[in-house]
């Protein structure tokens, strides 16, 4: 992904209300995709927890089932996403959103984000530490 059109990904995000996340964006490309992922609410006492993602595939369509694709895990426990705010499919190029799900509780020291795309011989995994936010 071109360093601009990440950063007006960025500043999408930050114009929906995530300026106060941390900055633990991490980002996935396979097949010519690149997916990047920032952890949003994630604290200990919250009871939903959301993620920025955004999706860019240039000169191709973006036709994810957001809410069947992910999945996040955390002490065994896994977790379907509640809702997506964001783009829906069928966009060329770039898809961005929030992803909220369930907080697991009591908080893993580590979560797991987990994409399964069509296509793609195994998931994508974004990965992160709650000690890493810590005060």
């Amino acid at each position: 992904m071109g360093f601009w059109r990440f950063a007006a990904i960025v500043a999408l995000l930050v114009s929906i209300g995530v300026a106060a996340w941390p900055s633990a964006t991490q980002t996935s490309e396979v097949q010519g995709v690149t997916v990047a992922v920032t952890p949003g609410n994630v604290e200990a006492d919250s009871q939903m927890w959301d993620f920025a993602v955004a999706f860019e595939a240039p000169g191709r369509r973006l036709d994810d089932e957001v809410l069947d694709a992910f999945v996040l895990v955390g002490d065994g426990v896994r977790v379907k996403p509640l809702a997506w705010e964001g783009d829906g499919p069928g966009l060329l190029g770039h898809r961005a959103g929030v992803l909220k799900f369930v907080a697991i509780l009591p908080r893993p020291k580590e979560i797991r984000l987990e994409l399964k795309r069509r296509g793609e011989k195994k998931p994508r995994v974004f990965t992160f530490g709650f000690a890493e936010w810590s005060a």
